[in-house]
């Protein structure tokens, strides 16, 4: 039977015409836990026995209820506009890192904008983590206080080197020029951080800083530290280095981890 030849015309339409194949949420379970996550370019989801517990998305219908002003509002909101943005950075186990954005202008005397780095973990009541709870405050107390940005920062030098907890090291720093929120750095300490890759037996650990006061609004800085990894830990950061479960910061291009933008603009007074 002489064979049937499509010409590349026919064949060009039919593919044209066939619907694109849809891309699936990569998934993945914790290892020893009851948390799947799924991971799309639109949105990171954490369940538990099917429900969501962890997710991105499902926030944008109560940042535009926060942000719309009320049905009675008659000043002219034209020129009020707002951003809140997520970044995923990490994924470490039930641990969550994503880098925050929120700026915009609804009043007042200035627009207002703020970038942190957030962690949580999604197996925790209201997502609590800290760094401190998770490796030995002494070894992240070393790795700040070696830190070429942190040591030009300090203001007493007798007392930041009789610092024996980090709050007491923090207390030591002045803001400087570039206007470091240190004041505040504990917090930051705690919750402000991703986990960024593997070296010799470490973790590299990026903490996020704010800014000082309101005339340095926006900034953000960002201190990279490595920490000595307790074994209790080390099964599940290999496991997210190669990407078994989760990933690293230095991966999350690699694995197109989700970027979430929730915009909002006012709109013209209500004529009578």
């Amino acid at each position: 039977m002489t064979p049937m030849l499509m010409s590349s015309v026919v064949m060009a339409a039919l593919f044209a015409a066939s619907p694109a194949p849809k891309t699936q949420p990569l998934t993945w379970k914790v290892t020893g836990s009851d948390v799947t996550f799924e991971m799309s370019s639109k949105d990171l989801r954490a369940l538990r026995d099917g429900k969501e517990v962890f997710g991105f998305q499902s926030r944008k219908k109560g940042f535009l209820e926060d942000v719309t002003p009320a049905e009675d509002e008659e000043r002219d909101t034209s020129d009020w506009e707002a951003l809140w943005a997520f970044d995923v950075r990490s994924v470490v186990g039930p641990w969550v890192s994503y880098e925050e954005a929120n700026s915009g202008y609804t009043g007042g005397a200035h627009p207002y904008a703020h970038f942190s780095y957030v962690t949580v973990d999604v197996t925790k009541p209201q997502g609590k983590f800290s760094l401190l709870d998770v490796f030995p405050e002494k070894d992240v107390l070393a790795a700040l206080k070696a830190d070429g940005f942190v040591k030009k920062h300090i203001g007493d030098a007798e007392a930041f080197k009789k610092a024996r907890t980090v709050e007491a090291m923090l207390e030591t720093l002045e803001p400087g020029e570039d206007c470091v929120g240190f004041r505040y750095g504990l917090d930051s300490v705690k919750r402000s951080v991703a986990f960024h890759h593997l070296e010799g037996g470490k973790v590299a650990v990026r903490i996020a800083f704010p800014y000082d006061n309101e005339s340095c609004r926006g900034n953000m800085f960002v201190v990279g530290v490595l920490l000595p990894i307790p074994a209790s830990l080390k099964p599940v950061l290999e496991r997210a280095s190669s990407r078994q479960e989760g990933f690293l910061m230095k991966d999350a291009k690699t694995v197109k981890a989700p970027s979430i933008r929730f915009e909002w603009e006012g709109a013209e007074s209500k004529k009578p």
